[in-house]
């Protein structure tokens, strides 16, 4: 072989040991990278782990049972309304004091009272005052008593009744109550099958 083919025939040799070289170094120097190439995912086809704060747990305060921090309030209480007690009784239904005063727009104030009882019967008082500052003309007092009692006499003036409905007005000899003046002795007995109580007192 002349001497310039030898020299072109080693100079291509050299070259391709070189690339040869590179090749090698170049392999064996490379990084896989996971995302690419045809590696499997090992975690491919399973349901992957969702990050925290989400997926199916509830957060704190919601859901069946509350946190500690989230205290469920507790319904309000309702209110209760017991028995009321309706004018002169008492809410266990027995009598209350005997003792009553009714203060009229007119300007008159009066009390009955229930002096005393017994079965079948009872016996009260009434007063009747003039605070109108001129003289009251055939006066009257006027009171709500249980249904079955009655009055059936009275003195120091004159009674009526209708229904629950009671009156005791002026005799017919002293019409007249002055200015100032009271009226303090009038009585009255009747009928009831309980002792009975004396409401809404009204006069004039």
């Amino acid at each position: 072989m002349p001497p310039t083919g030898r020299i072109a025939s080693l100079l291509g040799l050299l070259v391709l040991g070189a690339a040869l070289t590179f090749v090698a170094v170049s392999c064996a120097t490379r990084t896989y990278d996971p995302t690419h190439g045809p590696a499997h995912d090992p975690a491919h086809g399973r349901a992957h782990p969702l990050p925290p704060g989400h997926g199916a747990a509830l957060p704190p305060g919601h859901g069946a049972t509350p946190s500690a921090g989230h205290a469920t309030a507790a319904p309000a209480a309702s209110a209760t309304m017991g028995a009321i007690a309706s004018p002169g009784a008492t809410a266990d239904g027995s009598a209350a004091p005997s003792g009553r005063r009714g203060i009229s727009a007119a300007g008159c104030e009066a009390t009955v009272t229930l002096v005393e009882s017994w079965p079948g019967g009872y016996r009260g008082t009434a007063t009747i005052g003039n605070r109108t500052g001129r003289p009251m003309r055939d006066w009257y007092i006027q009171w709500i008593m249980p249904l079955g009692t009655t009055i059936t006499q009275a003195w120091n003036g004159t009674h009526m009744q209708s229904g629950p409905v009671a009156m005791i007005h002026a005799p017919v000899e002293k019409p007249n109550l002055a200015a100032g003046a009271t009226v303090s002795d009038i009585g009255f007995v009747g009928t009831a099958t309980v002792p009975p109580t004396f409401t809404e007192i009204t006069c004039g």
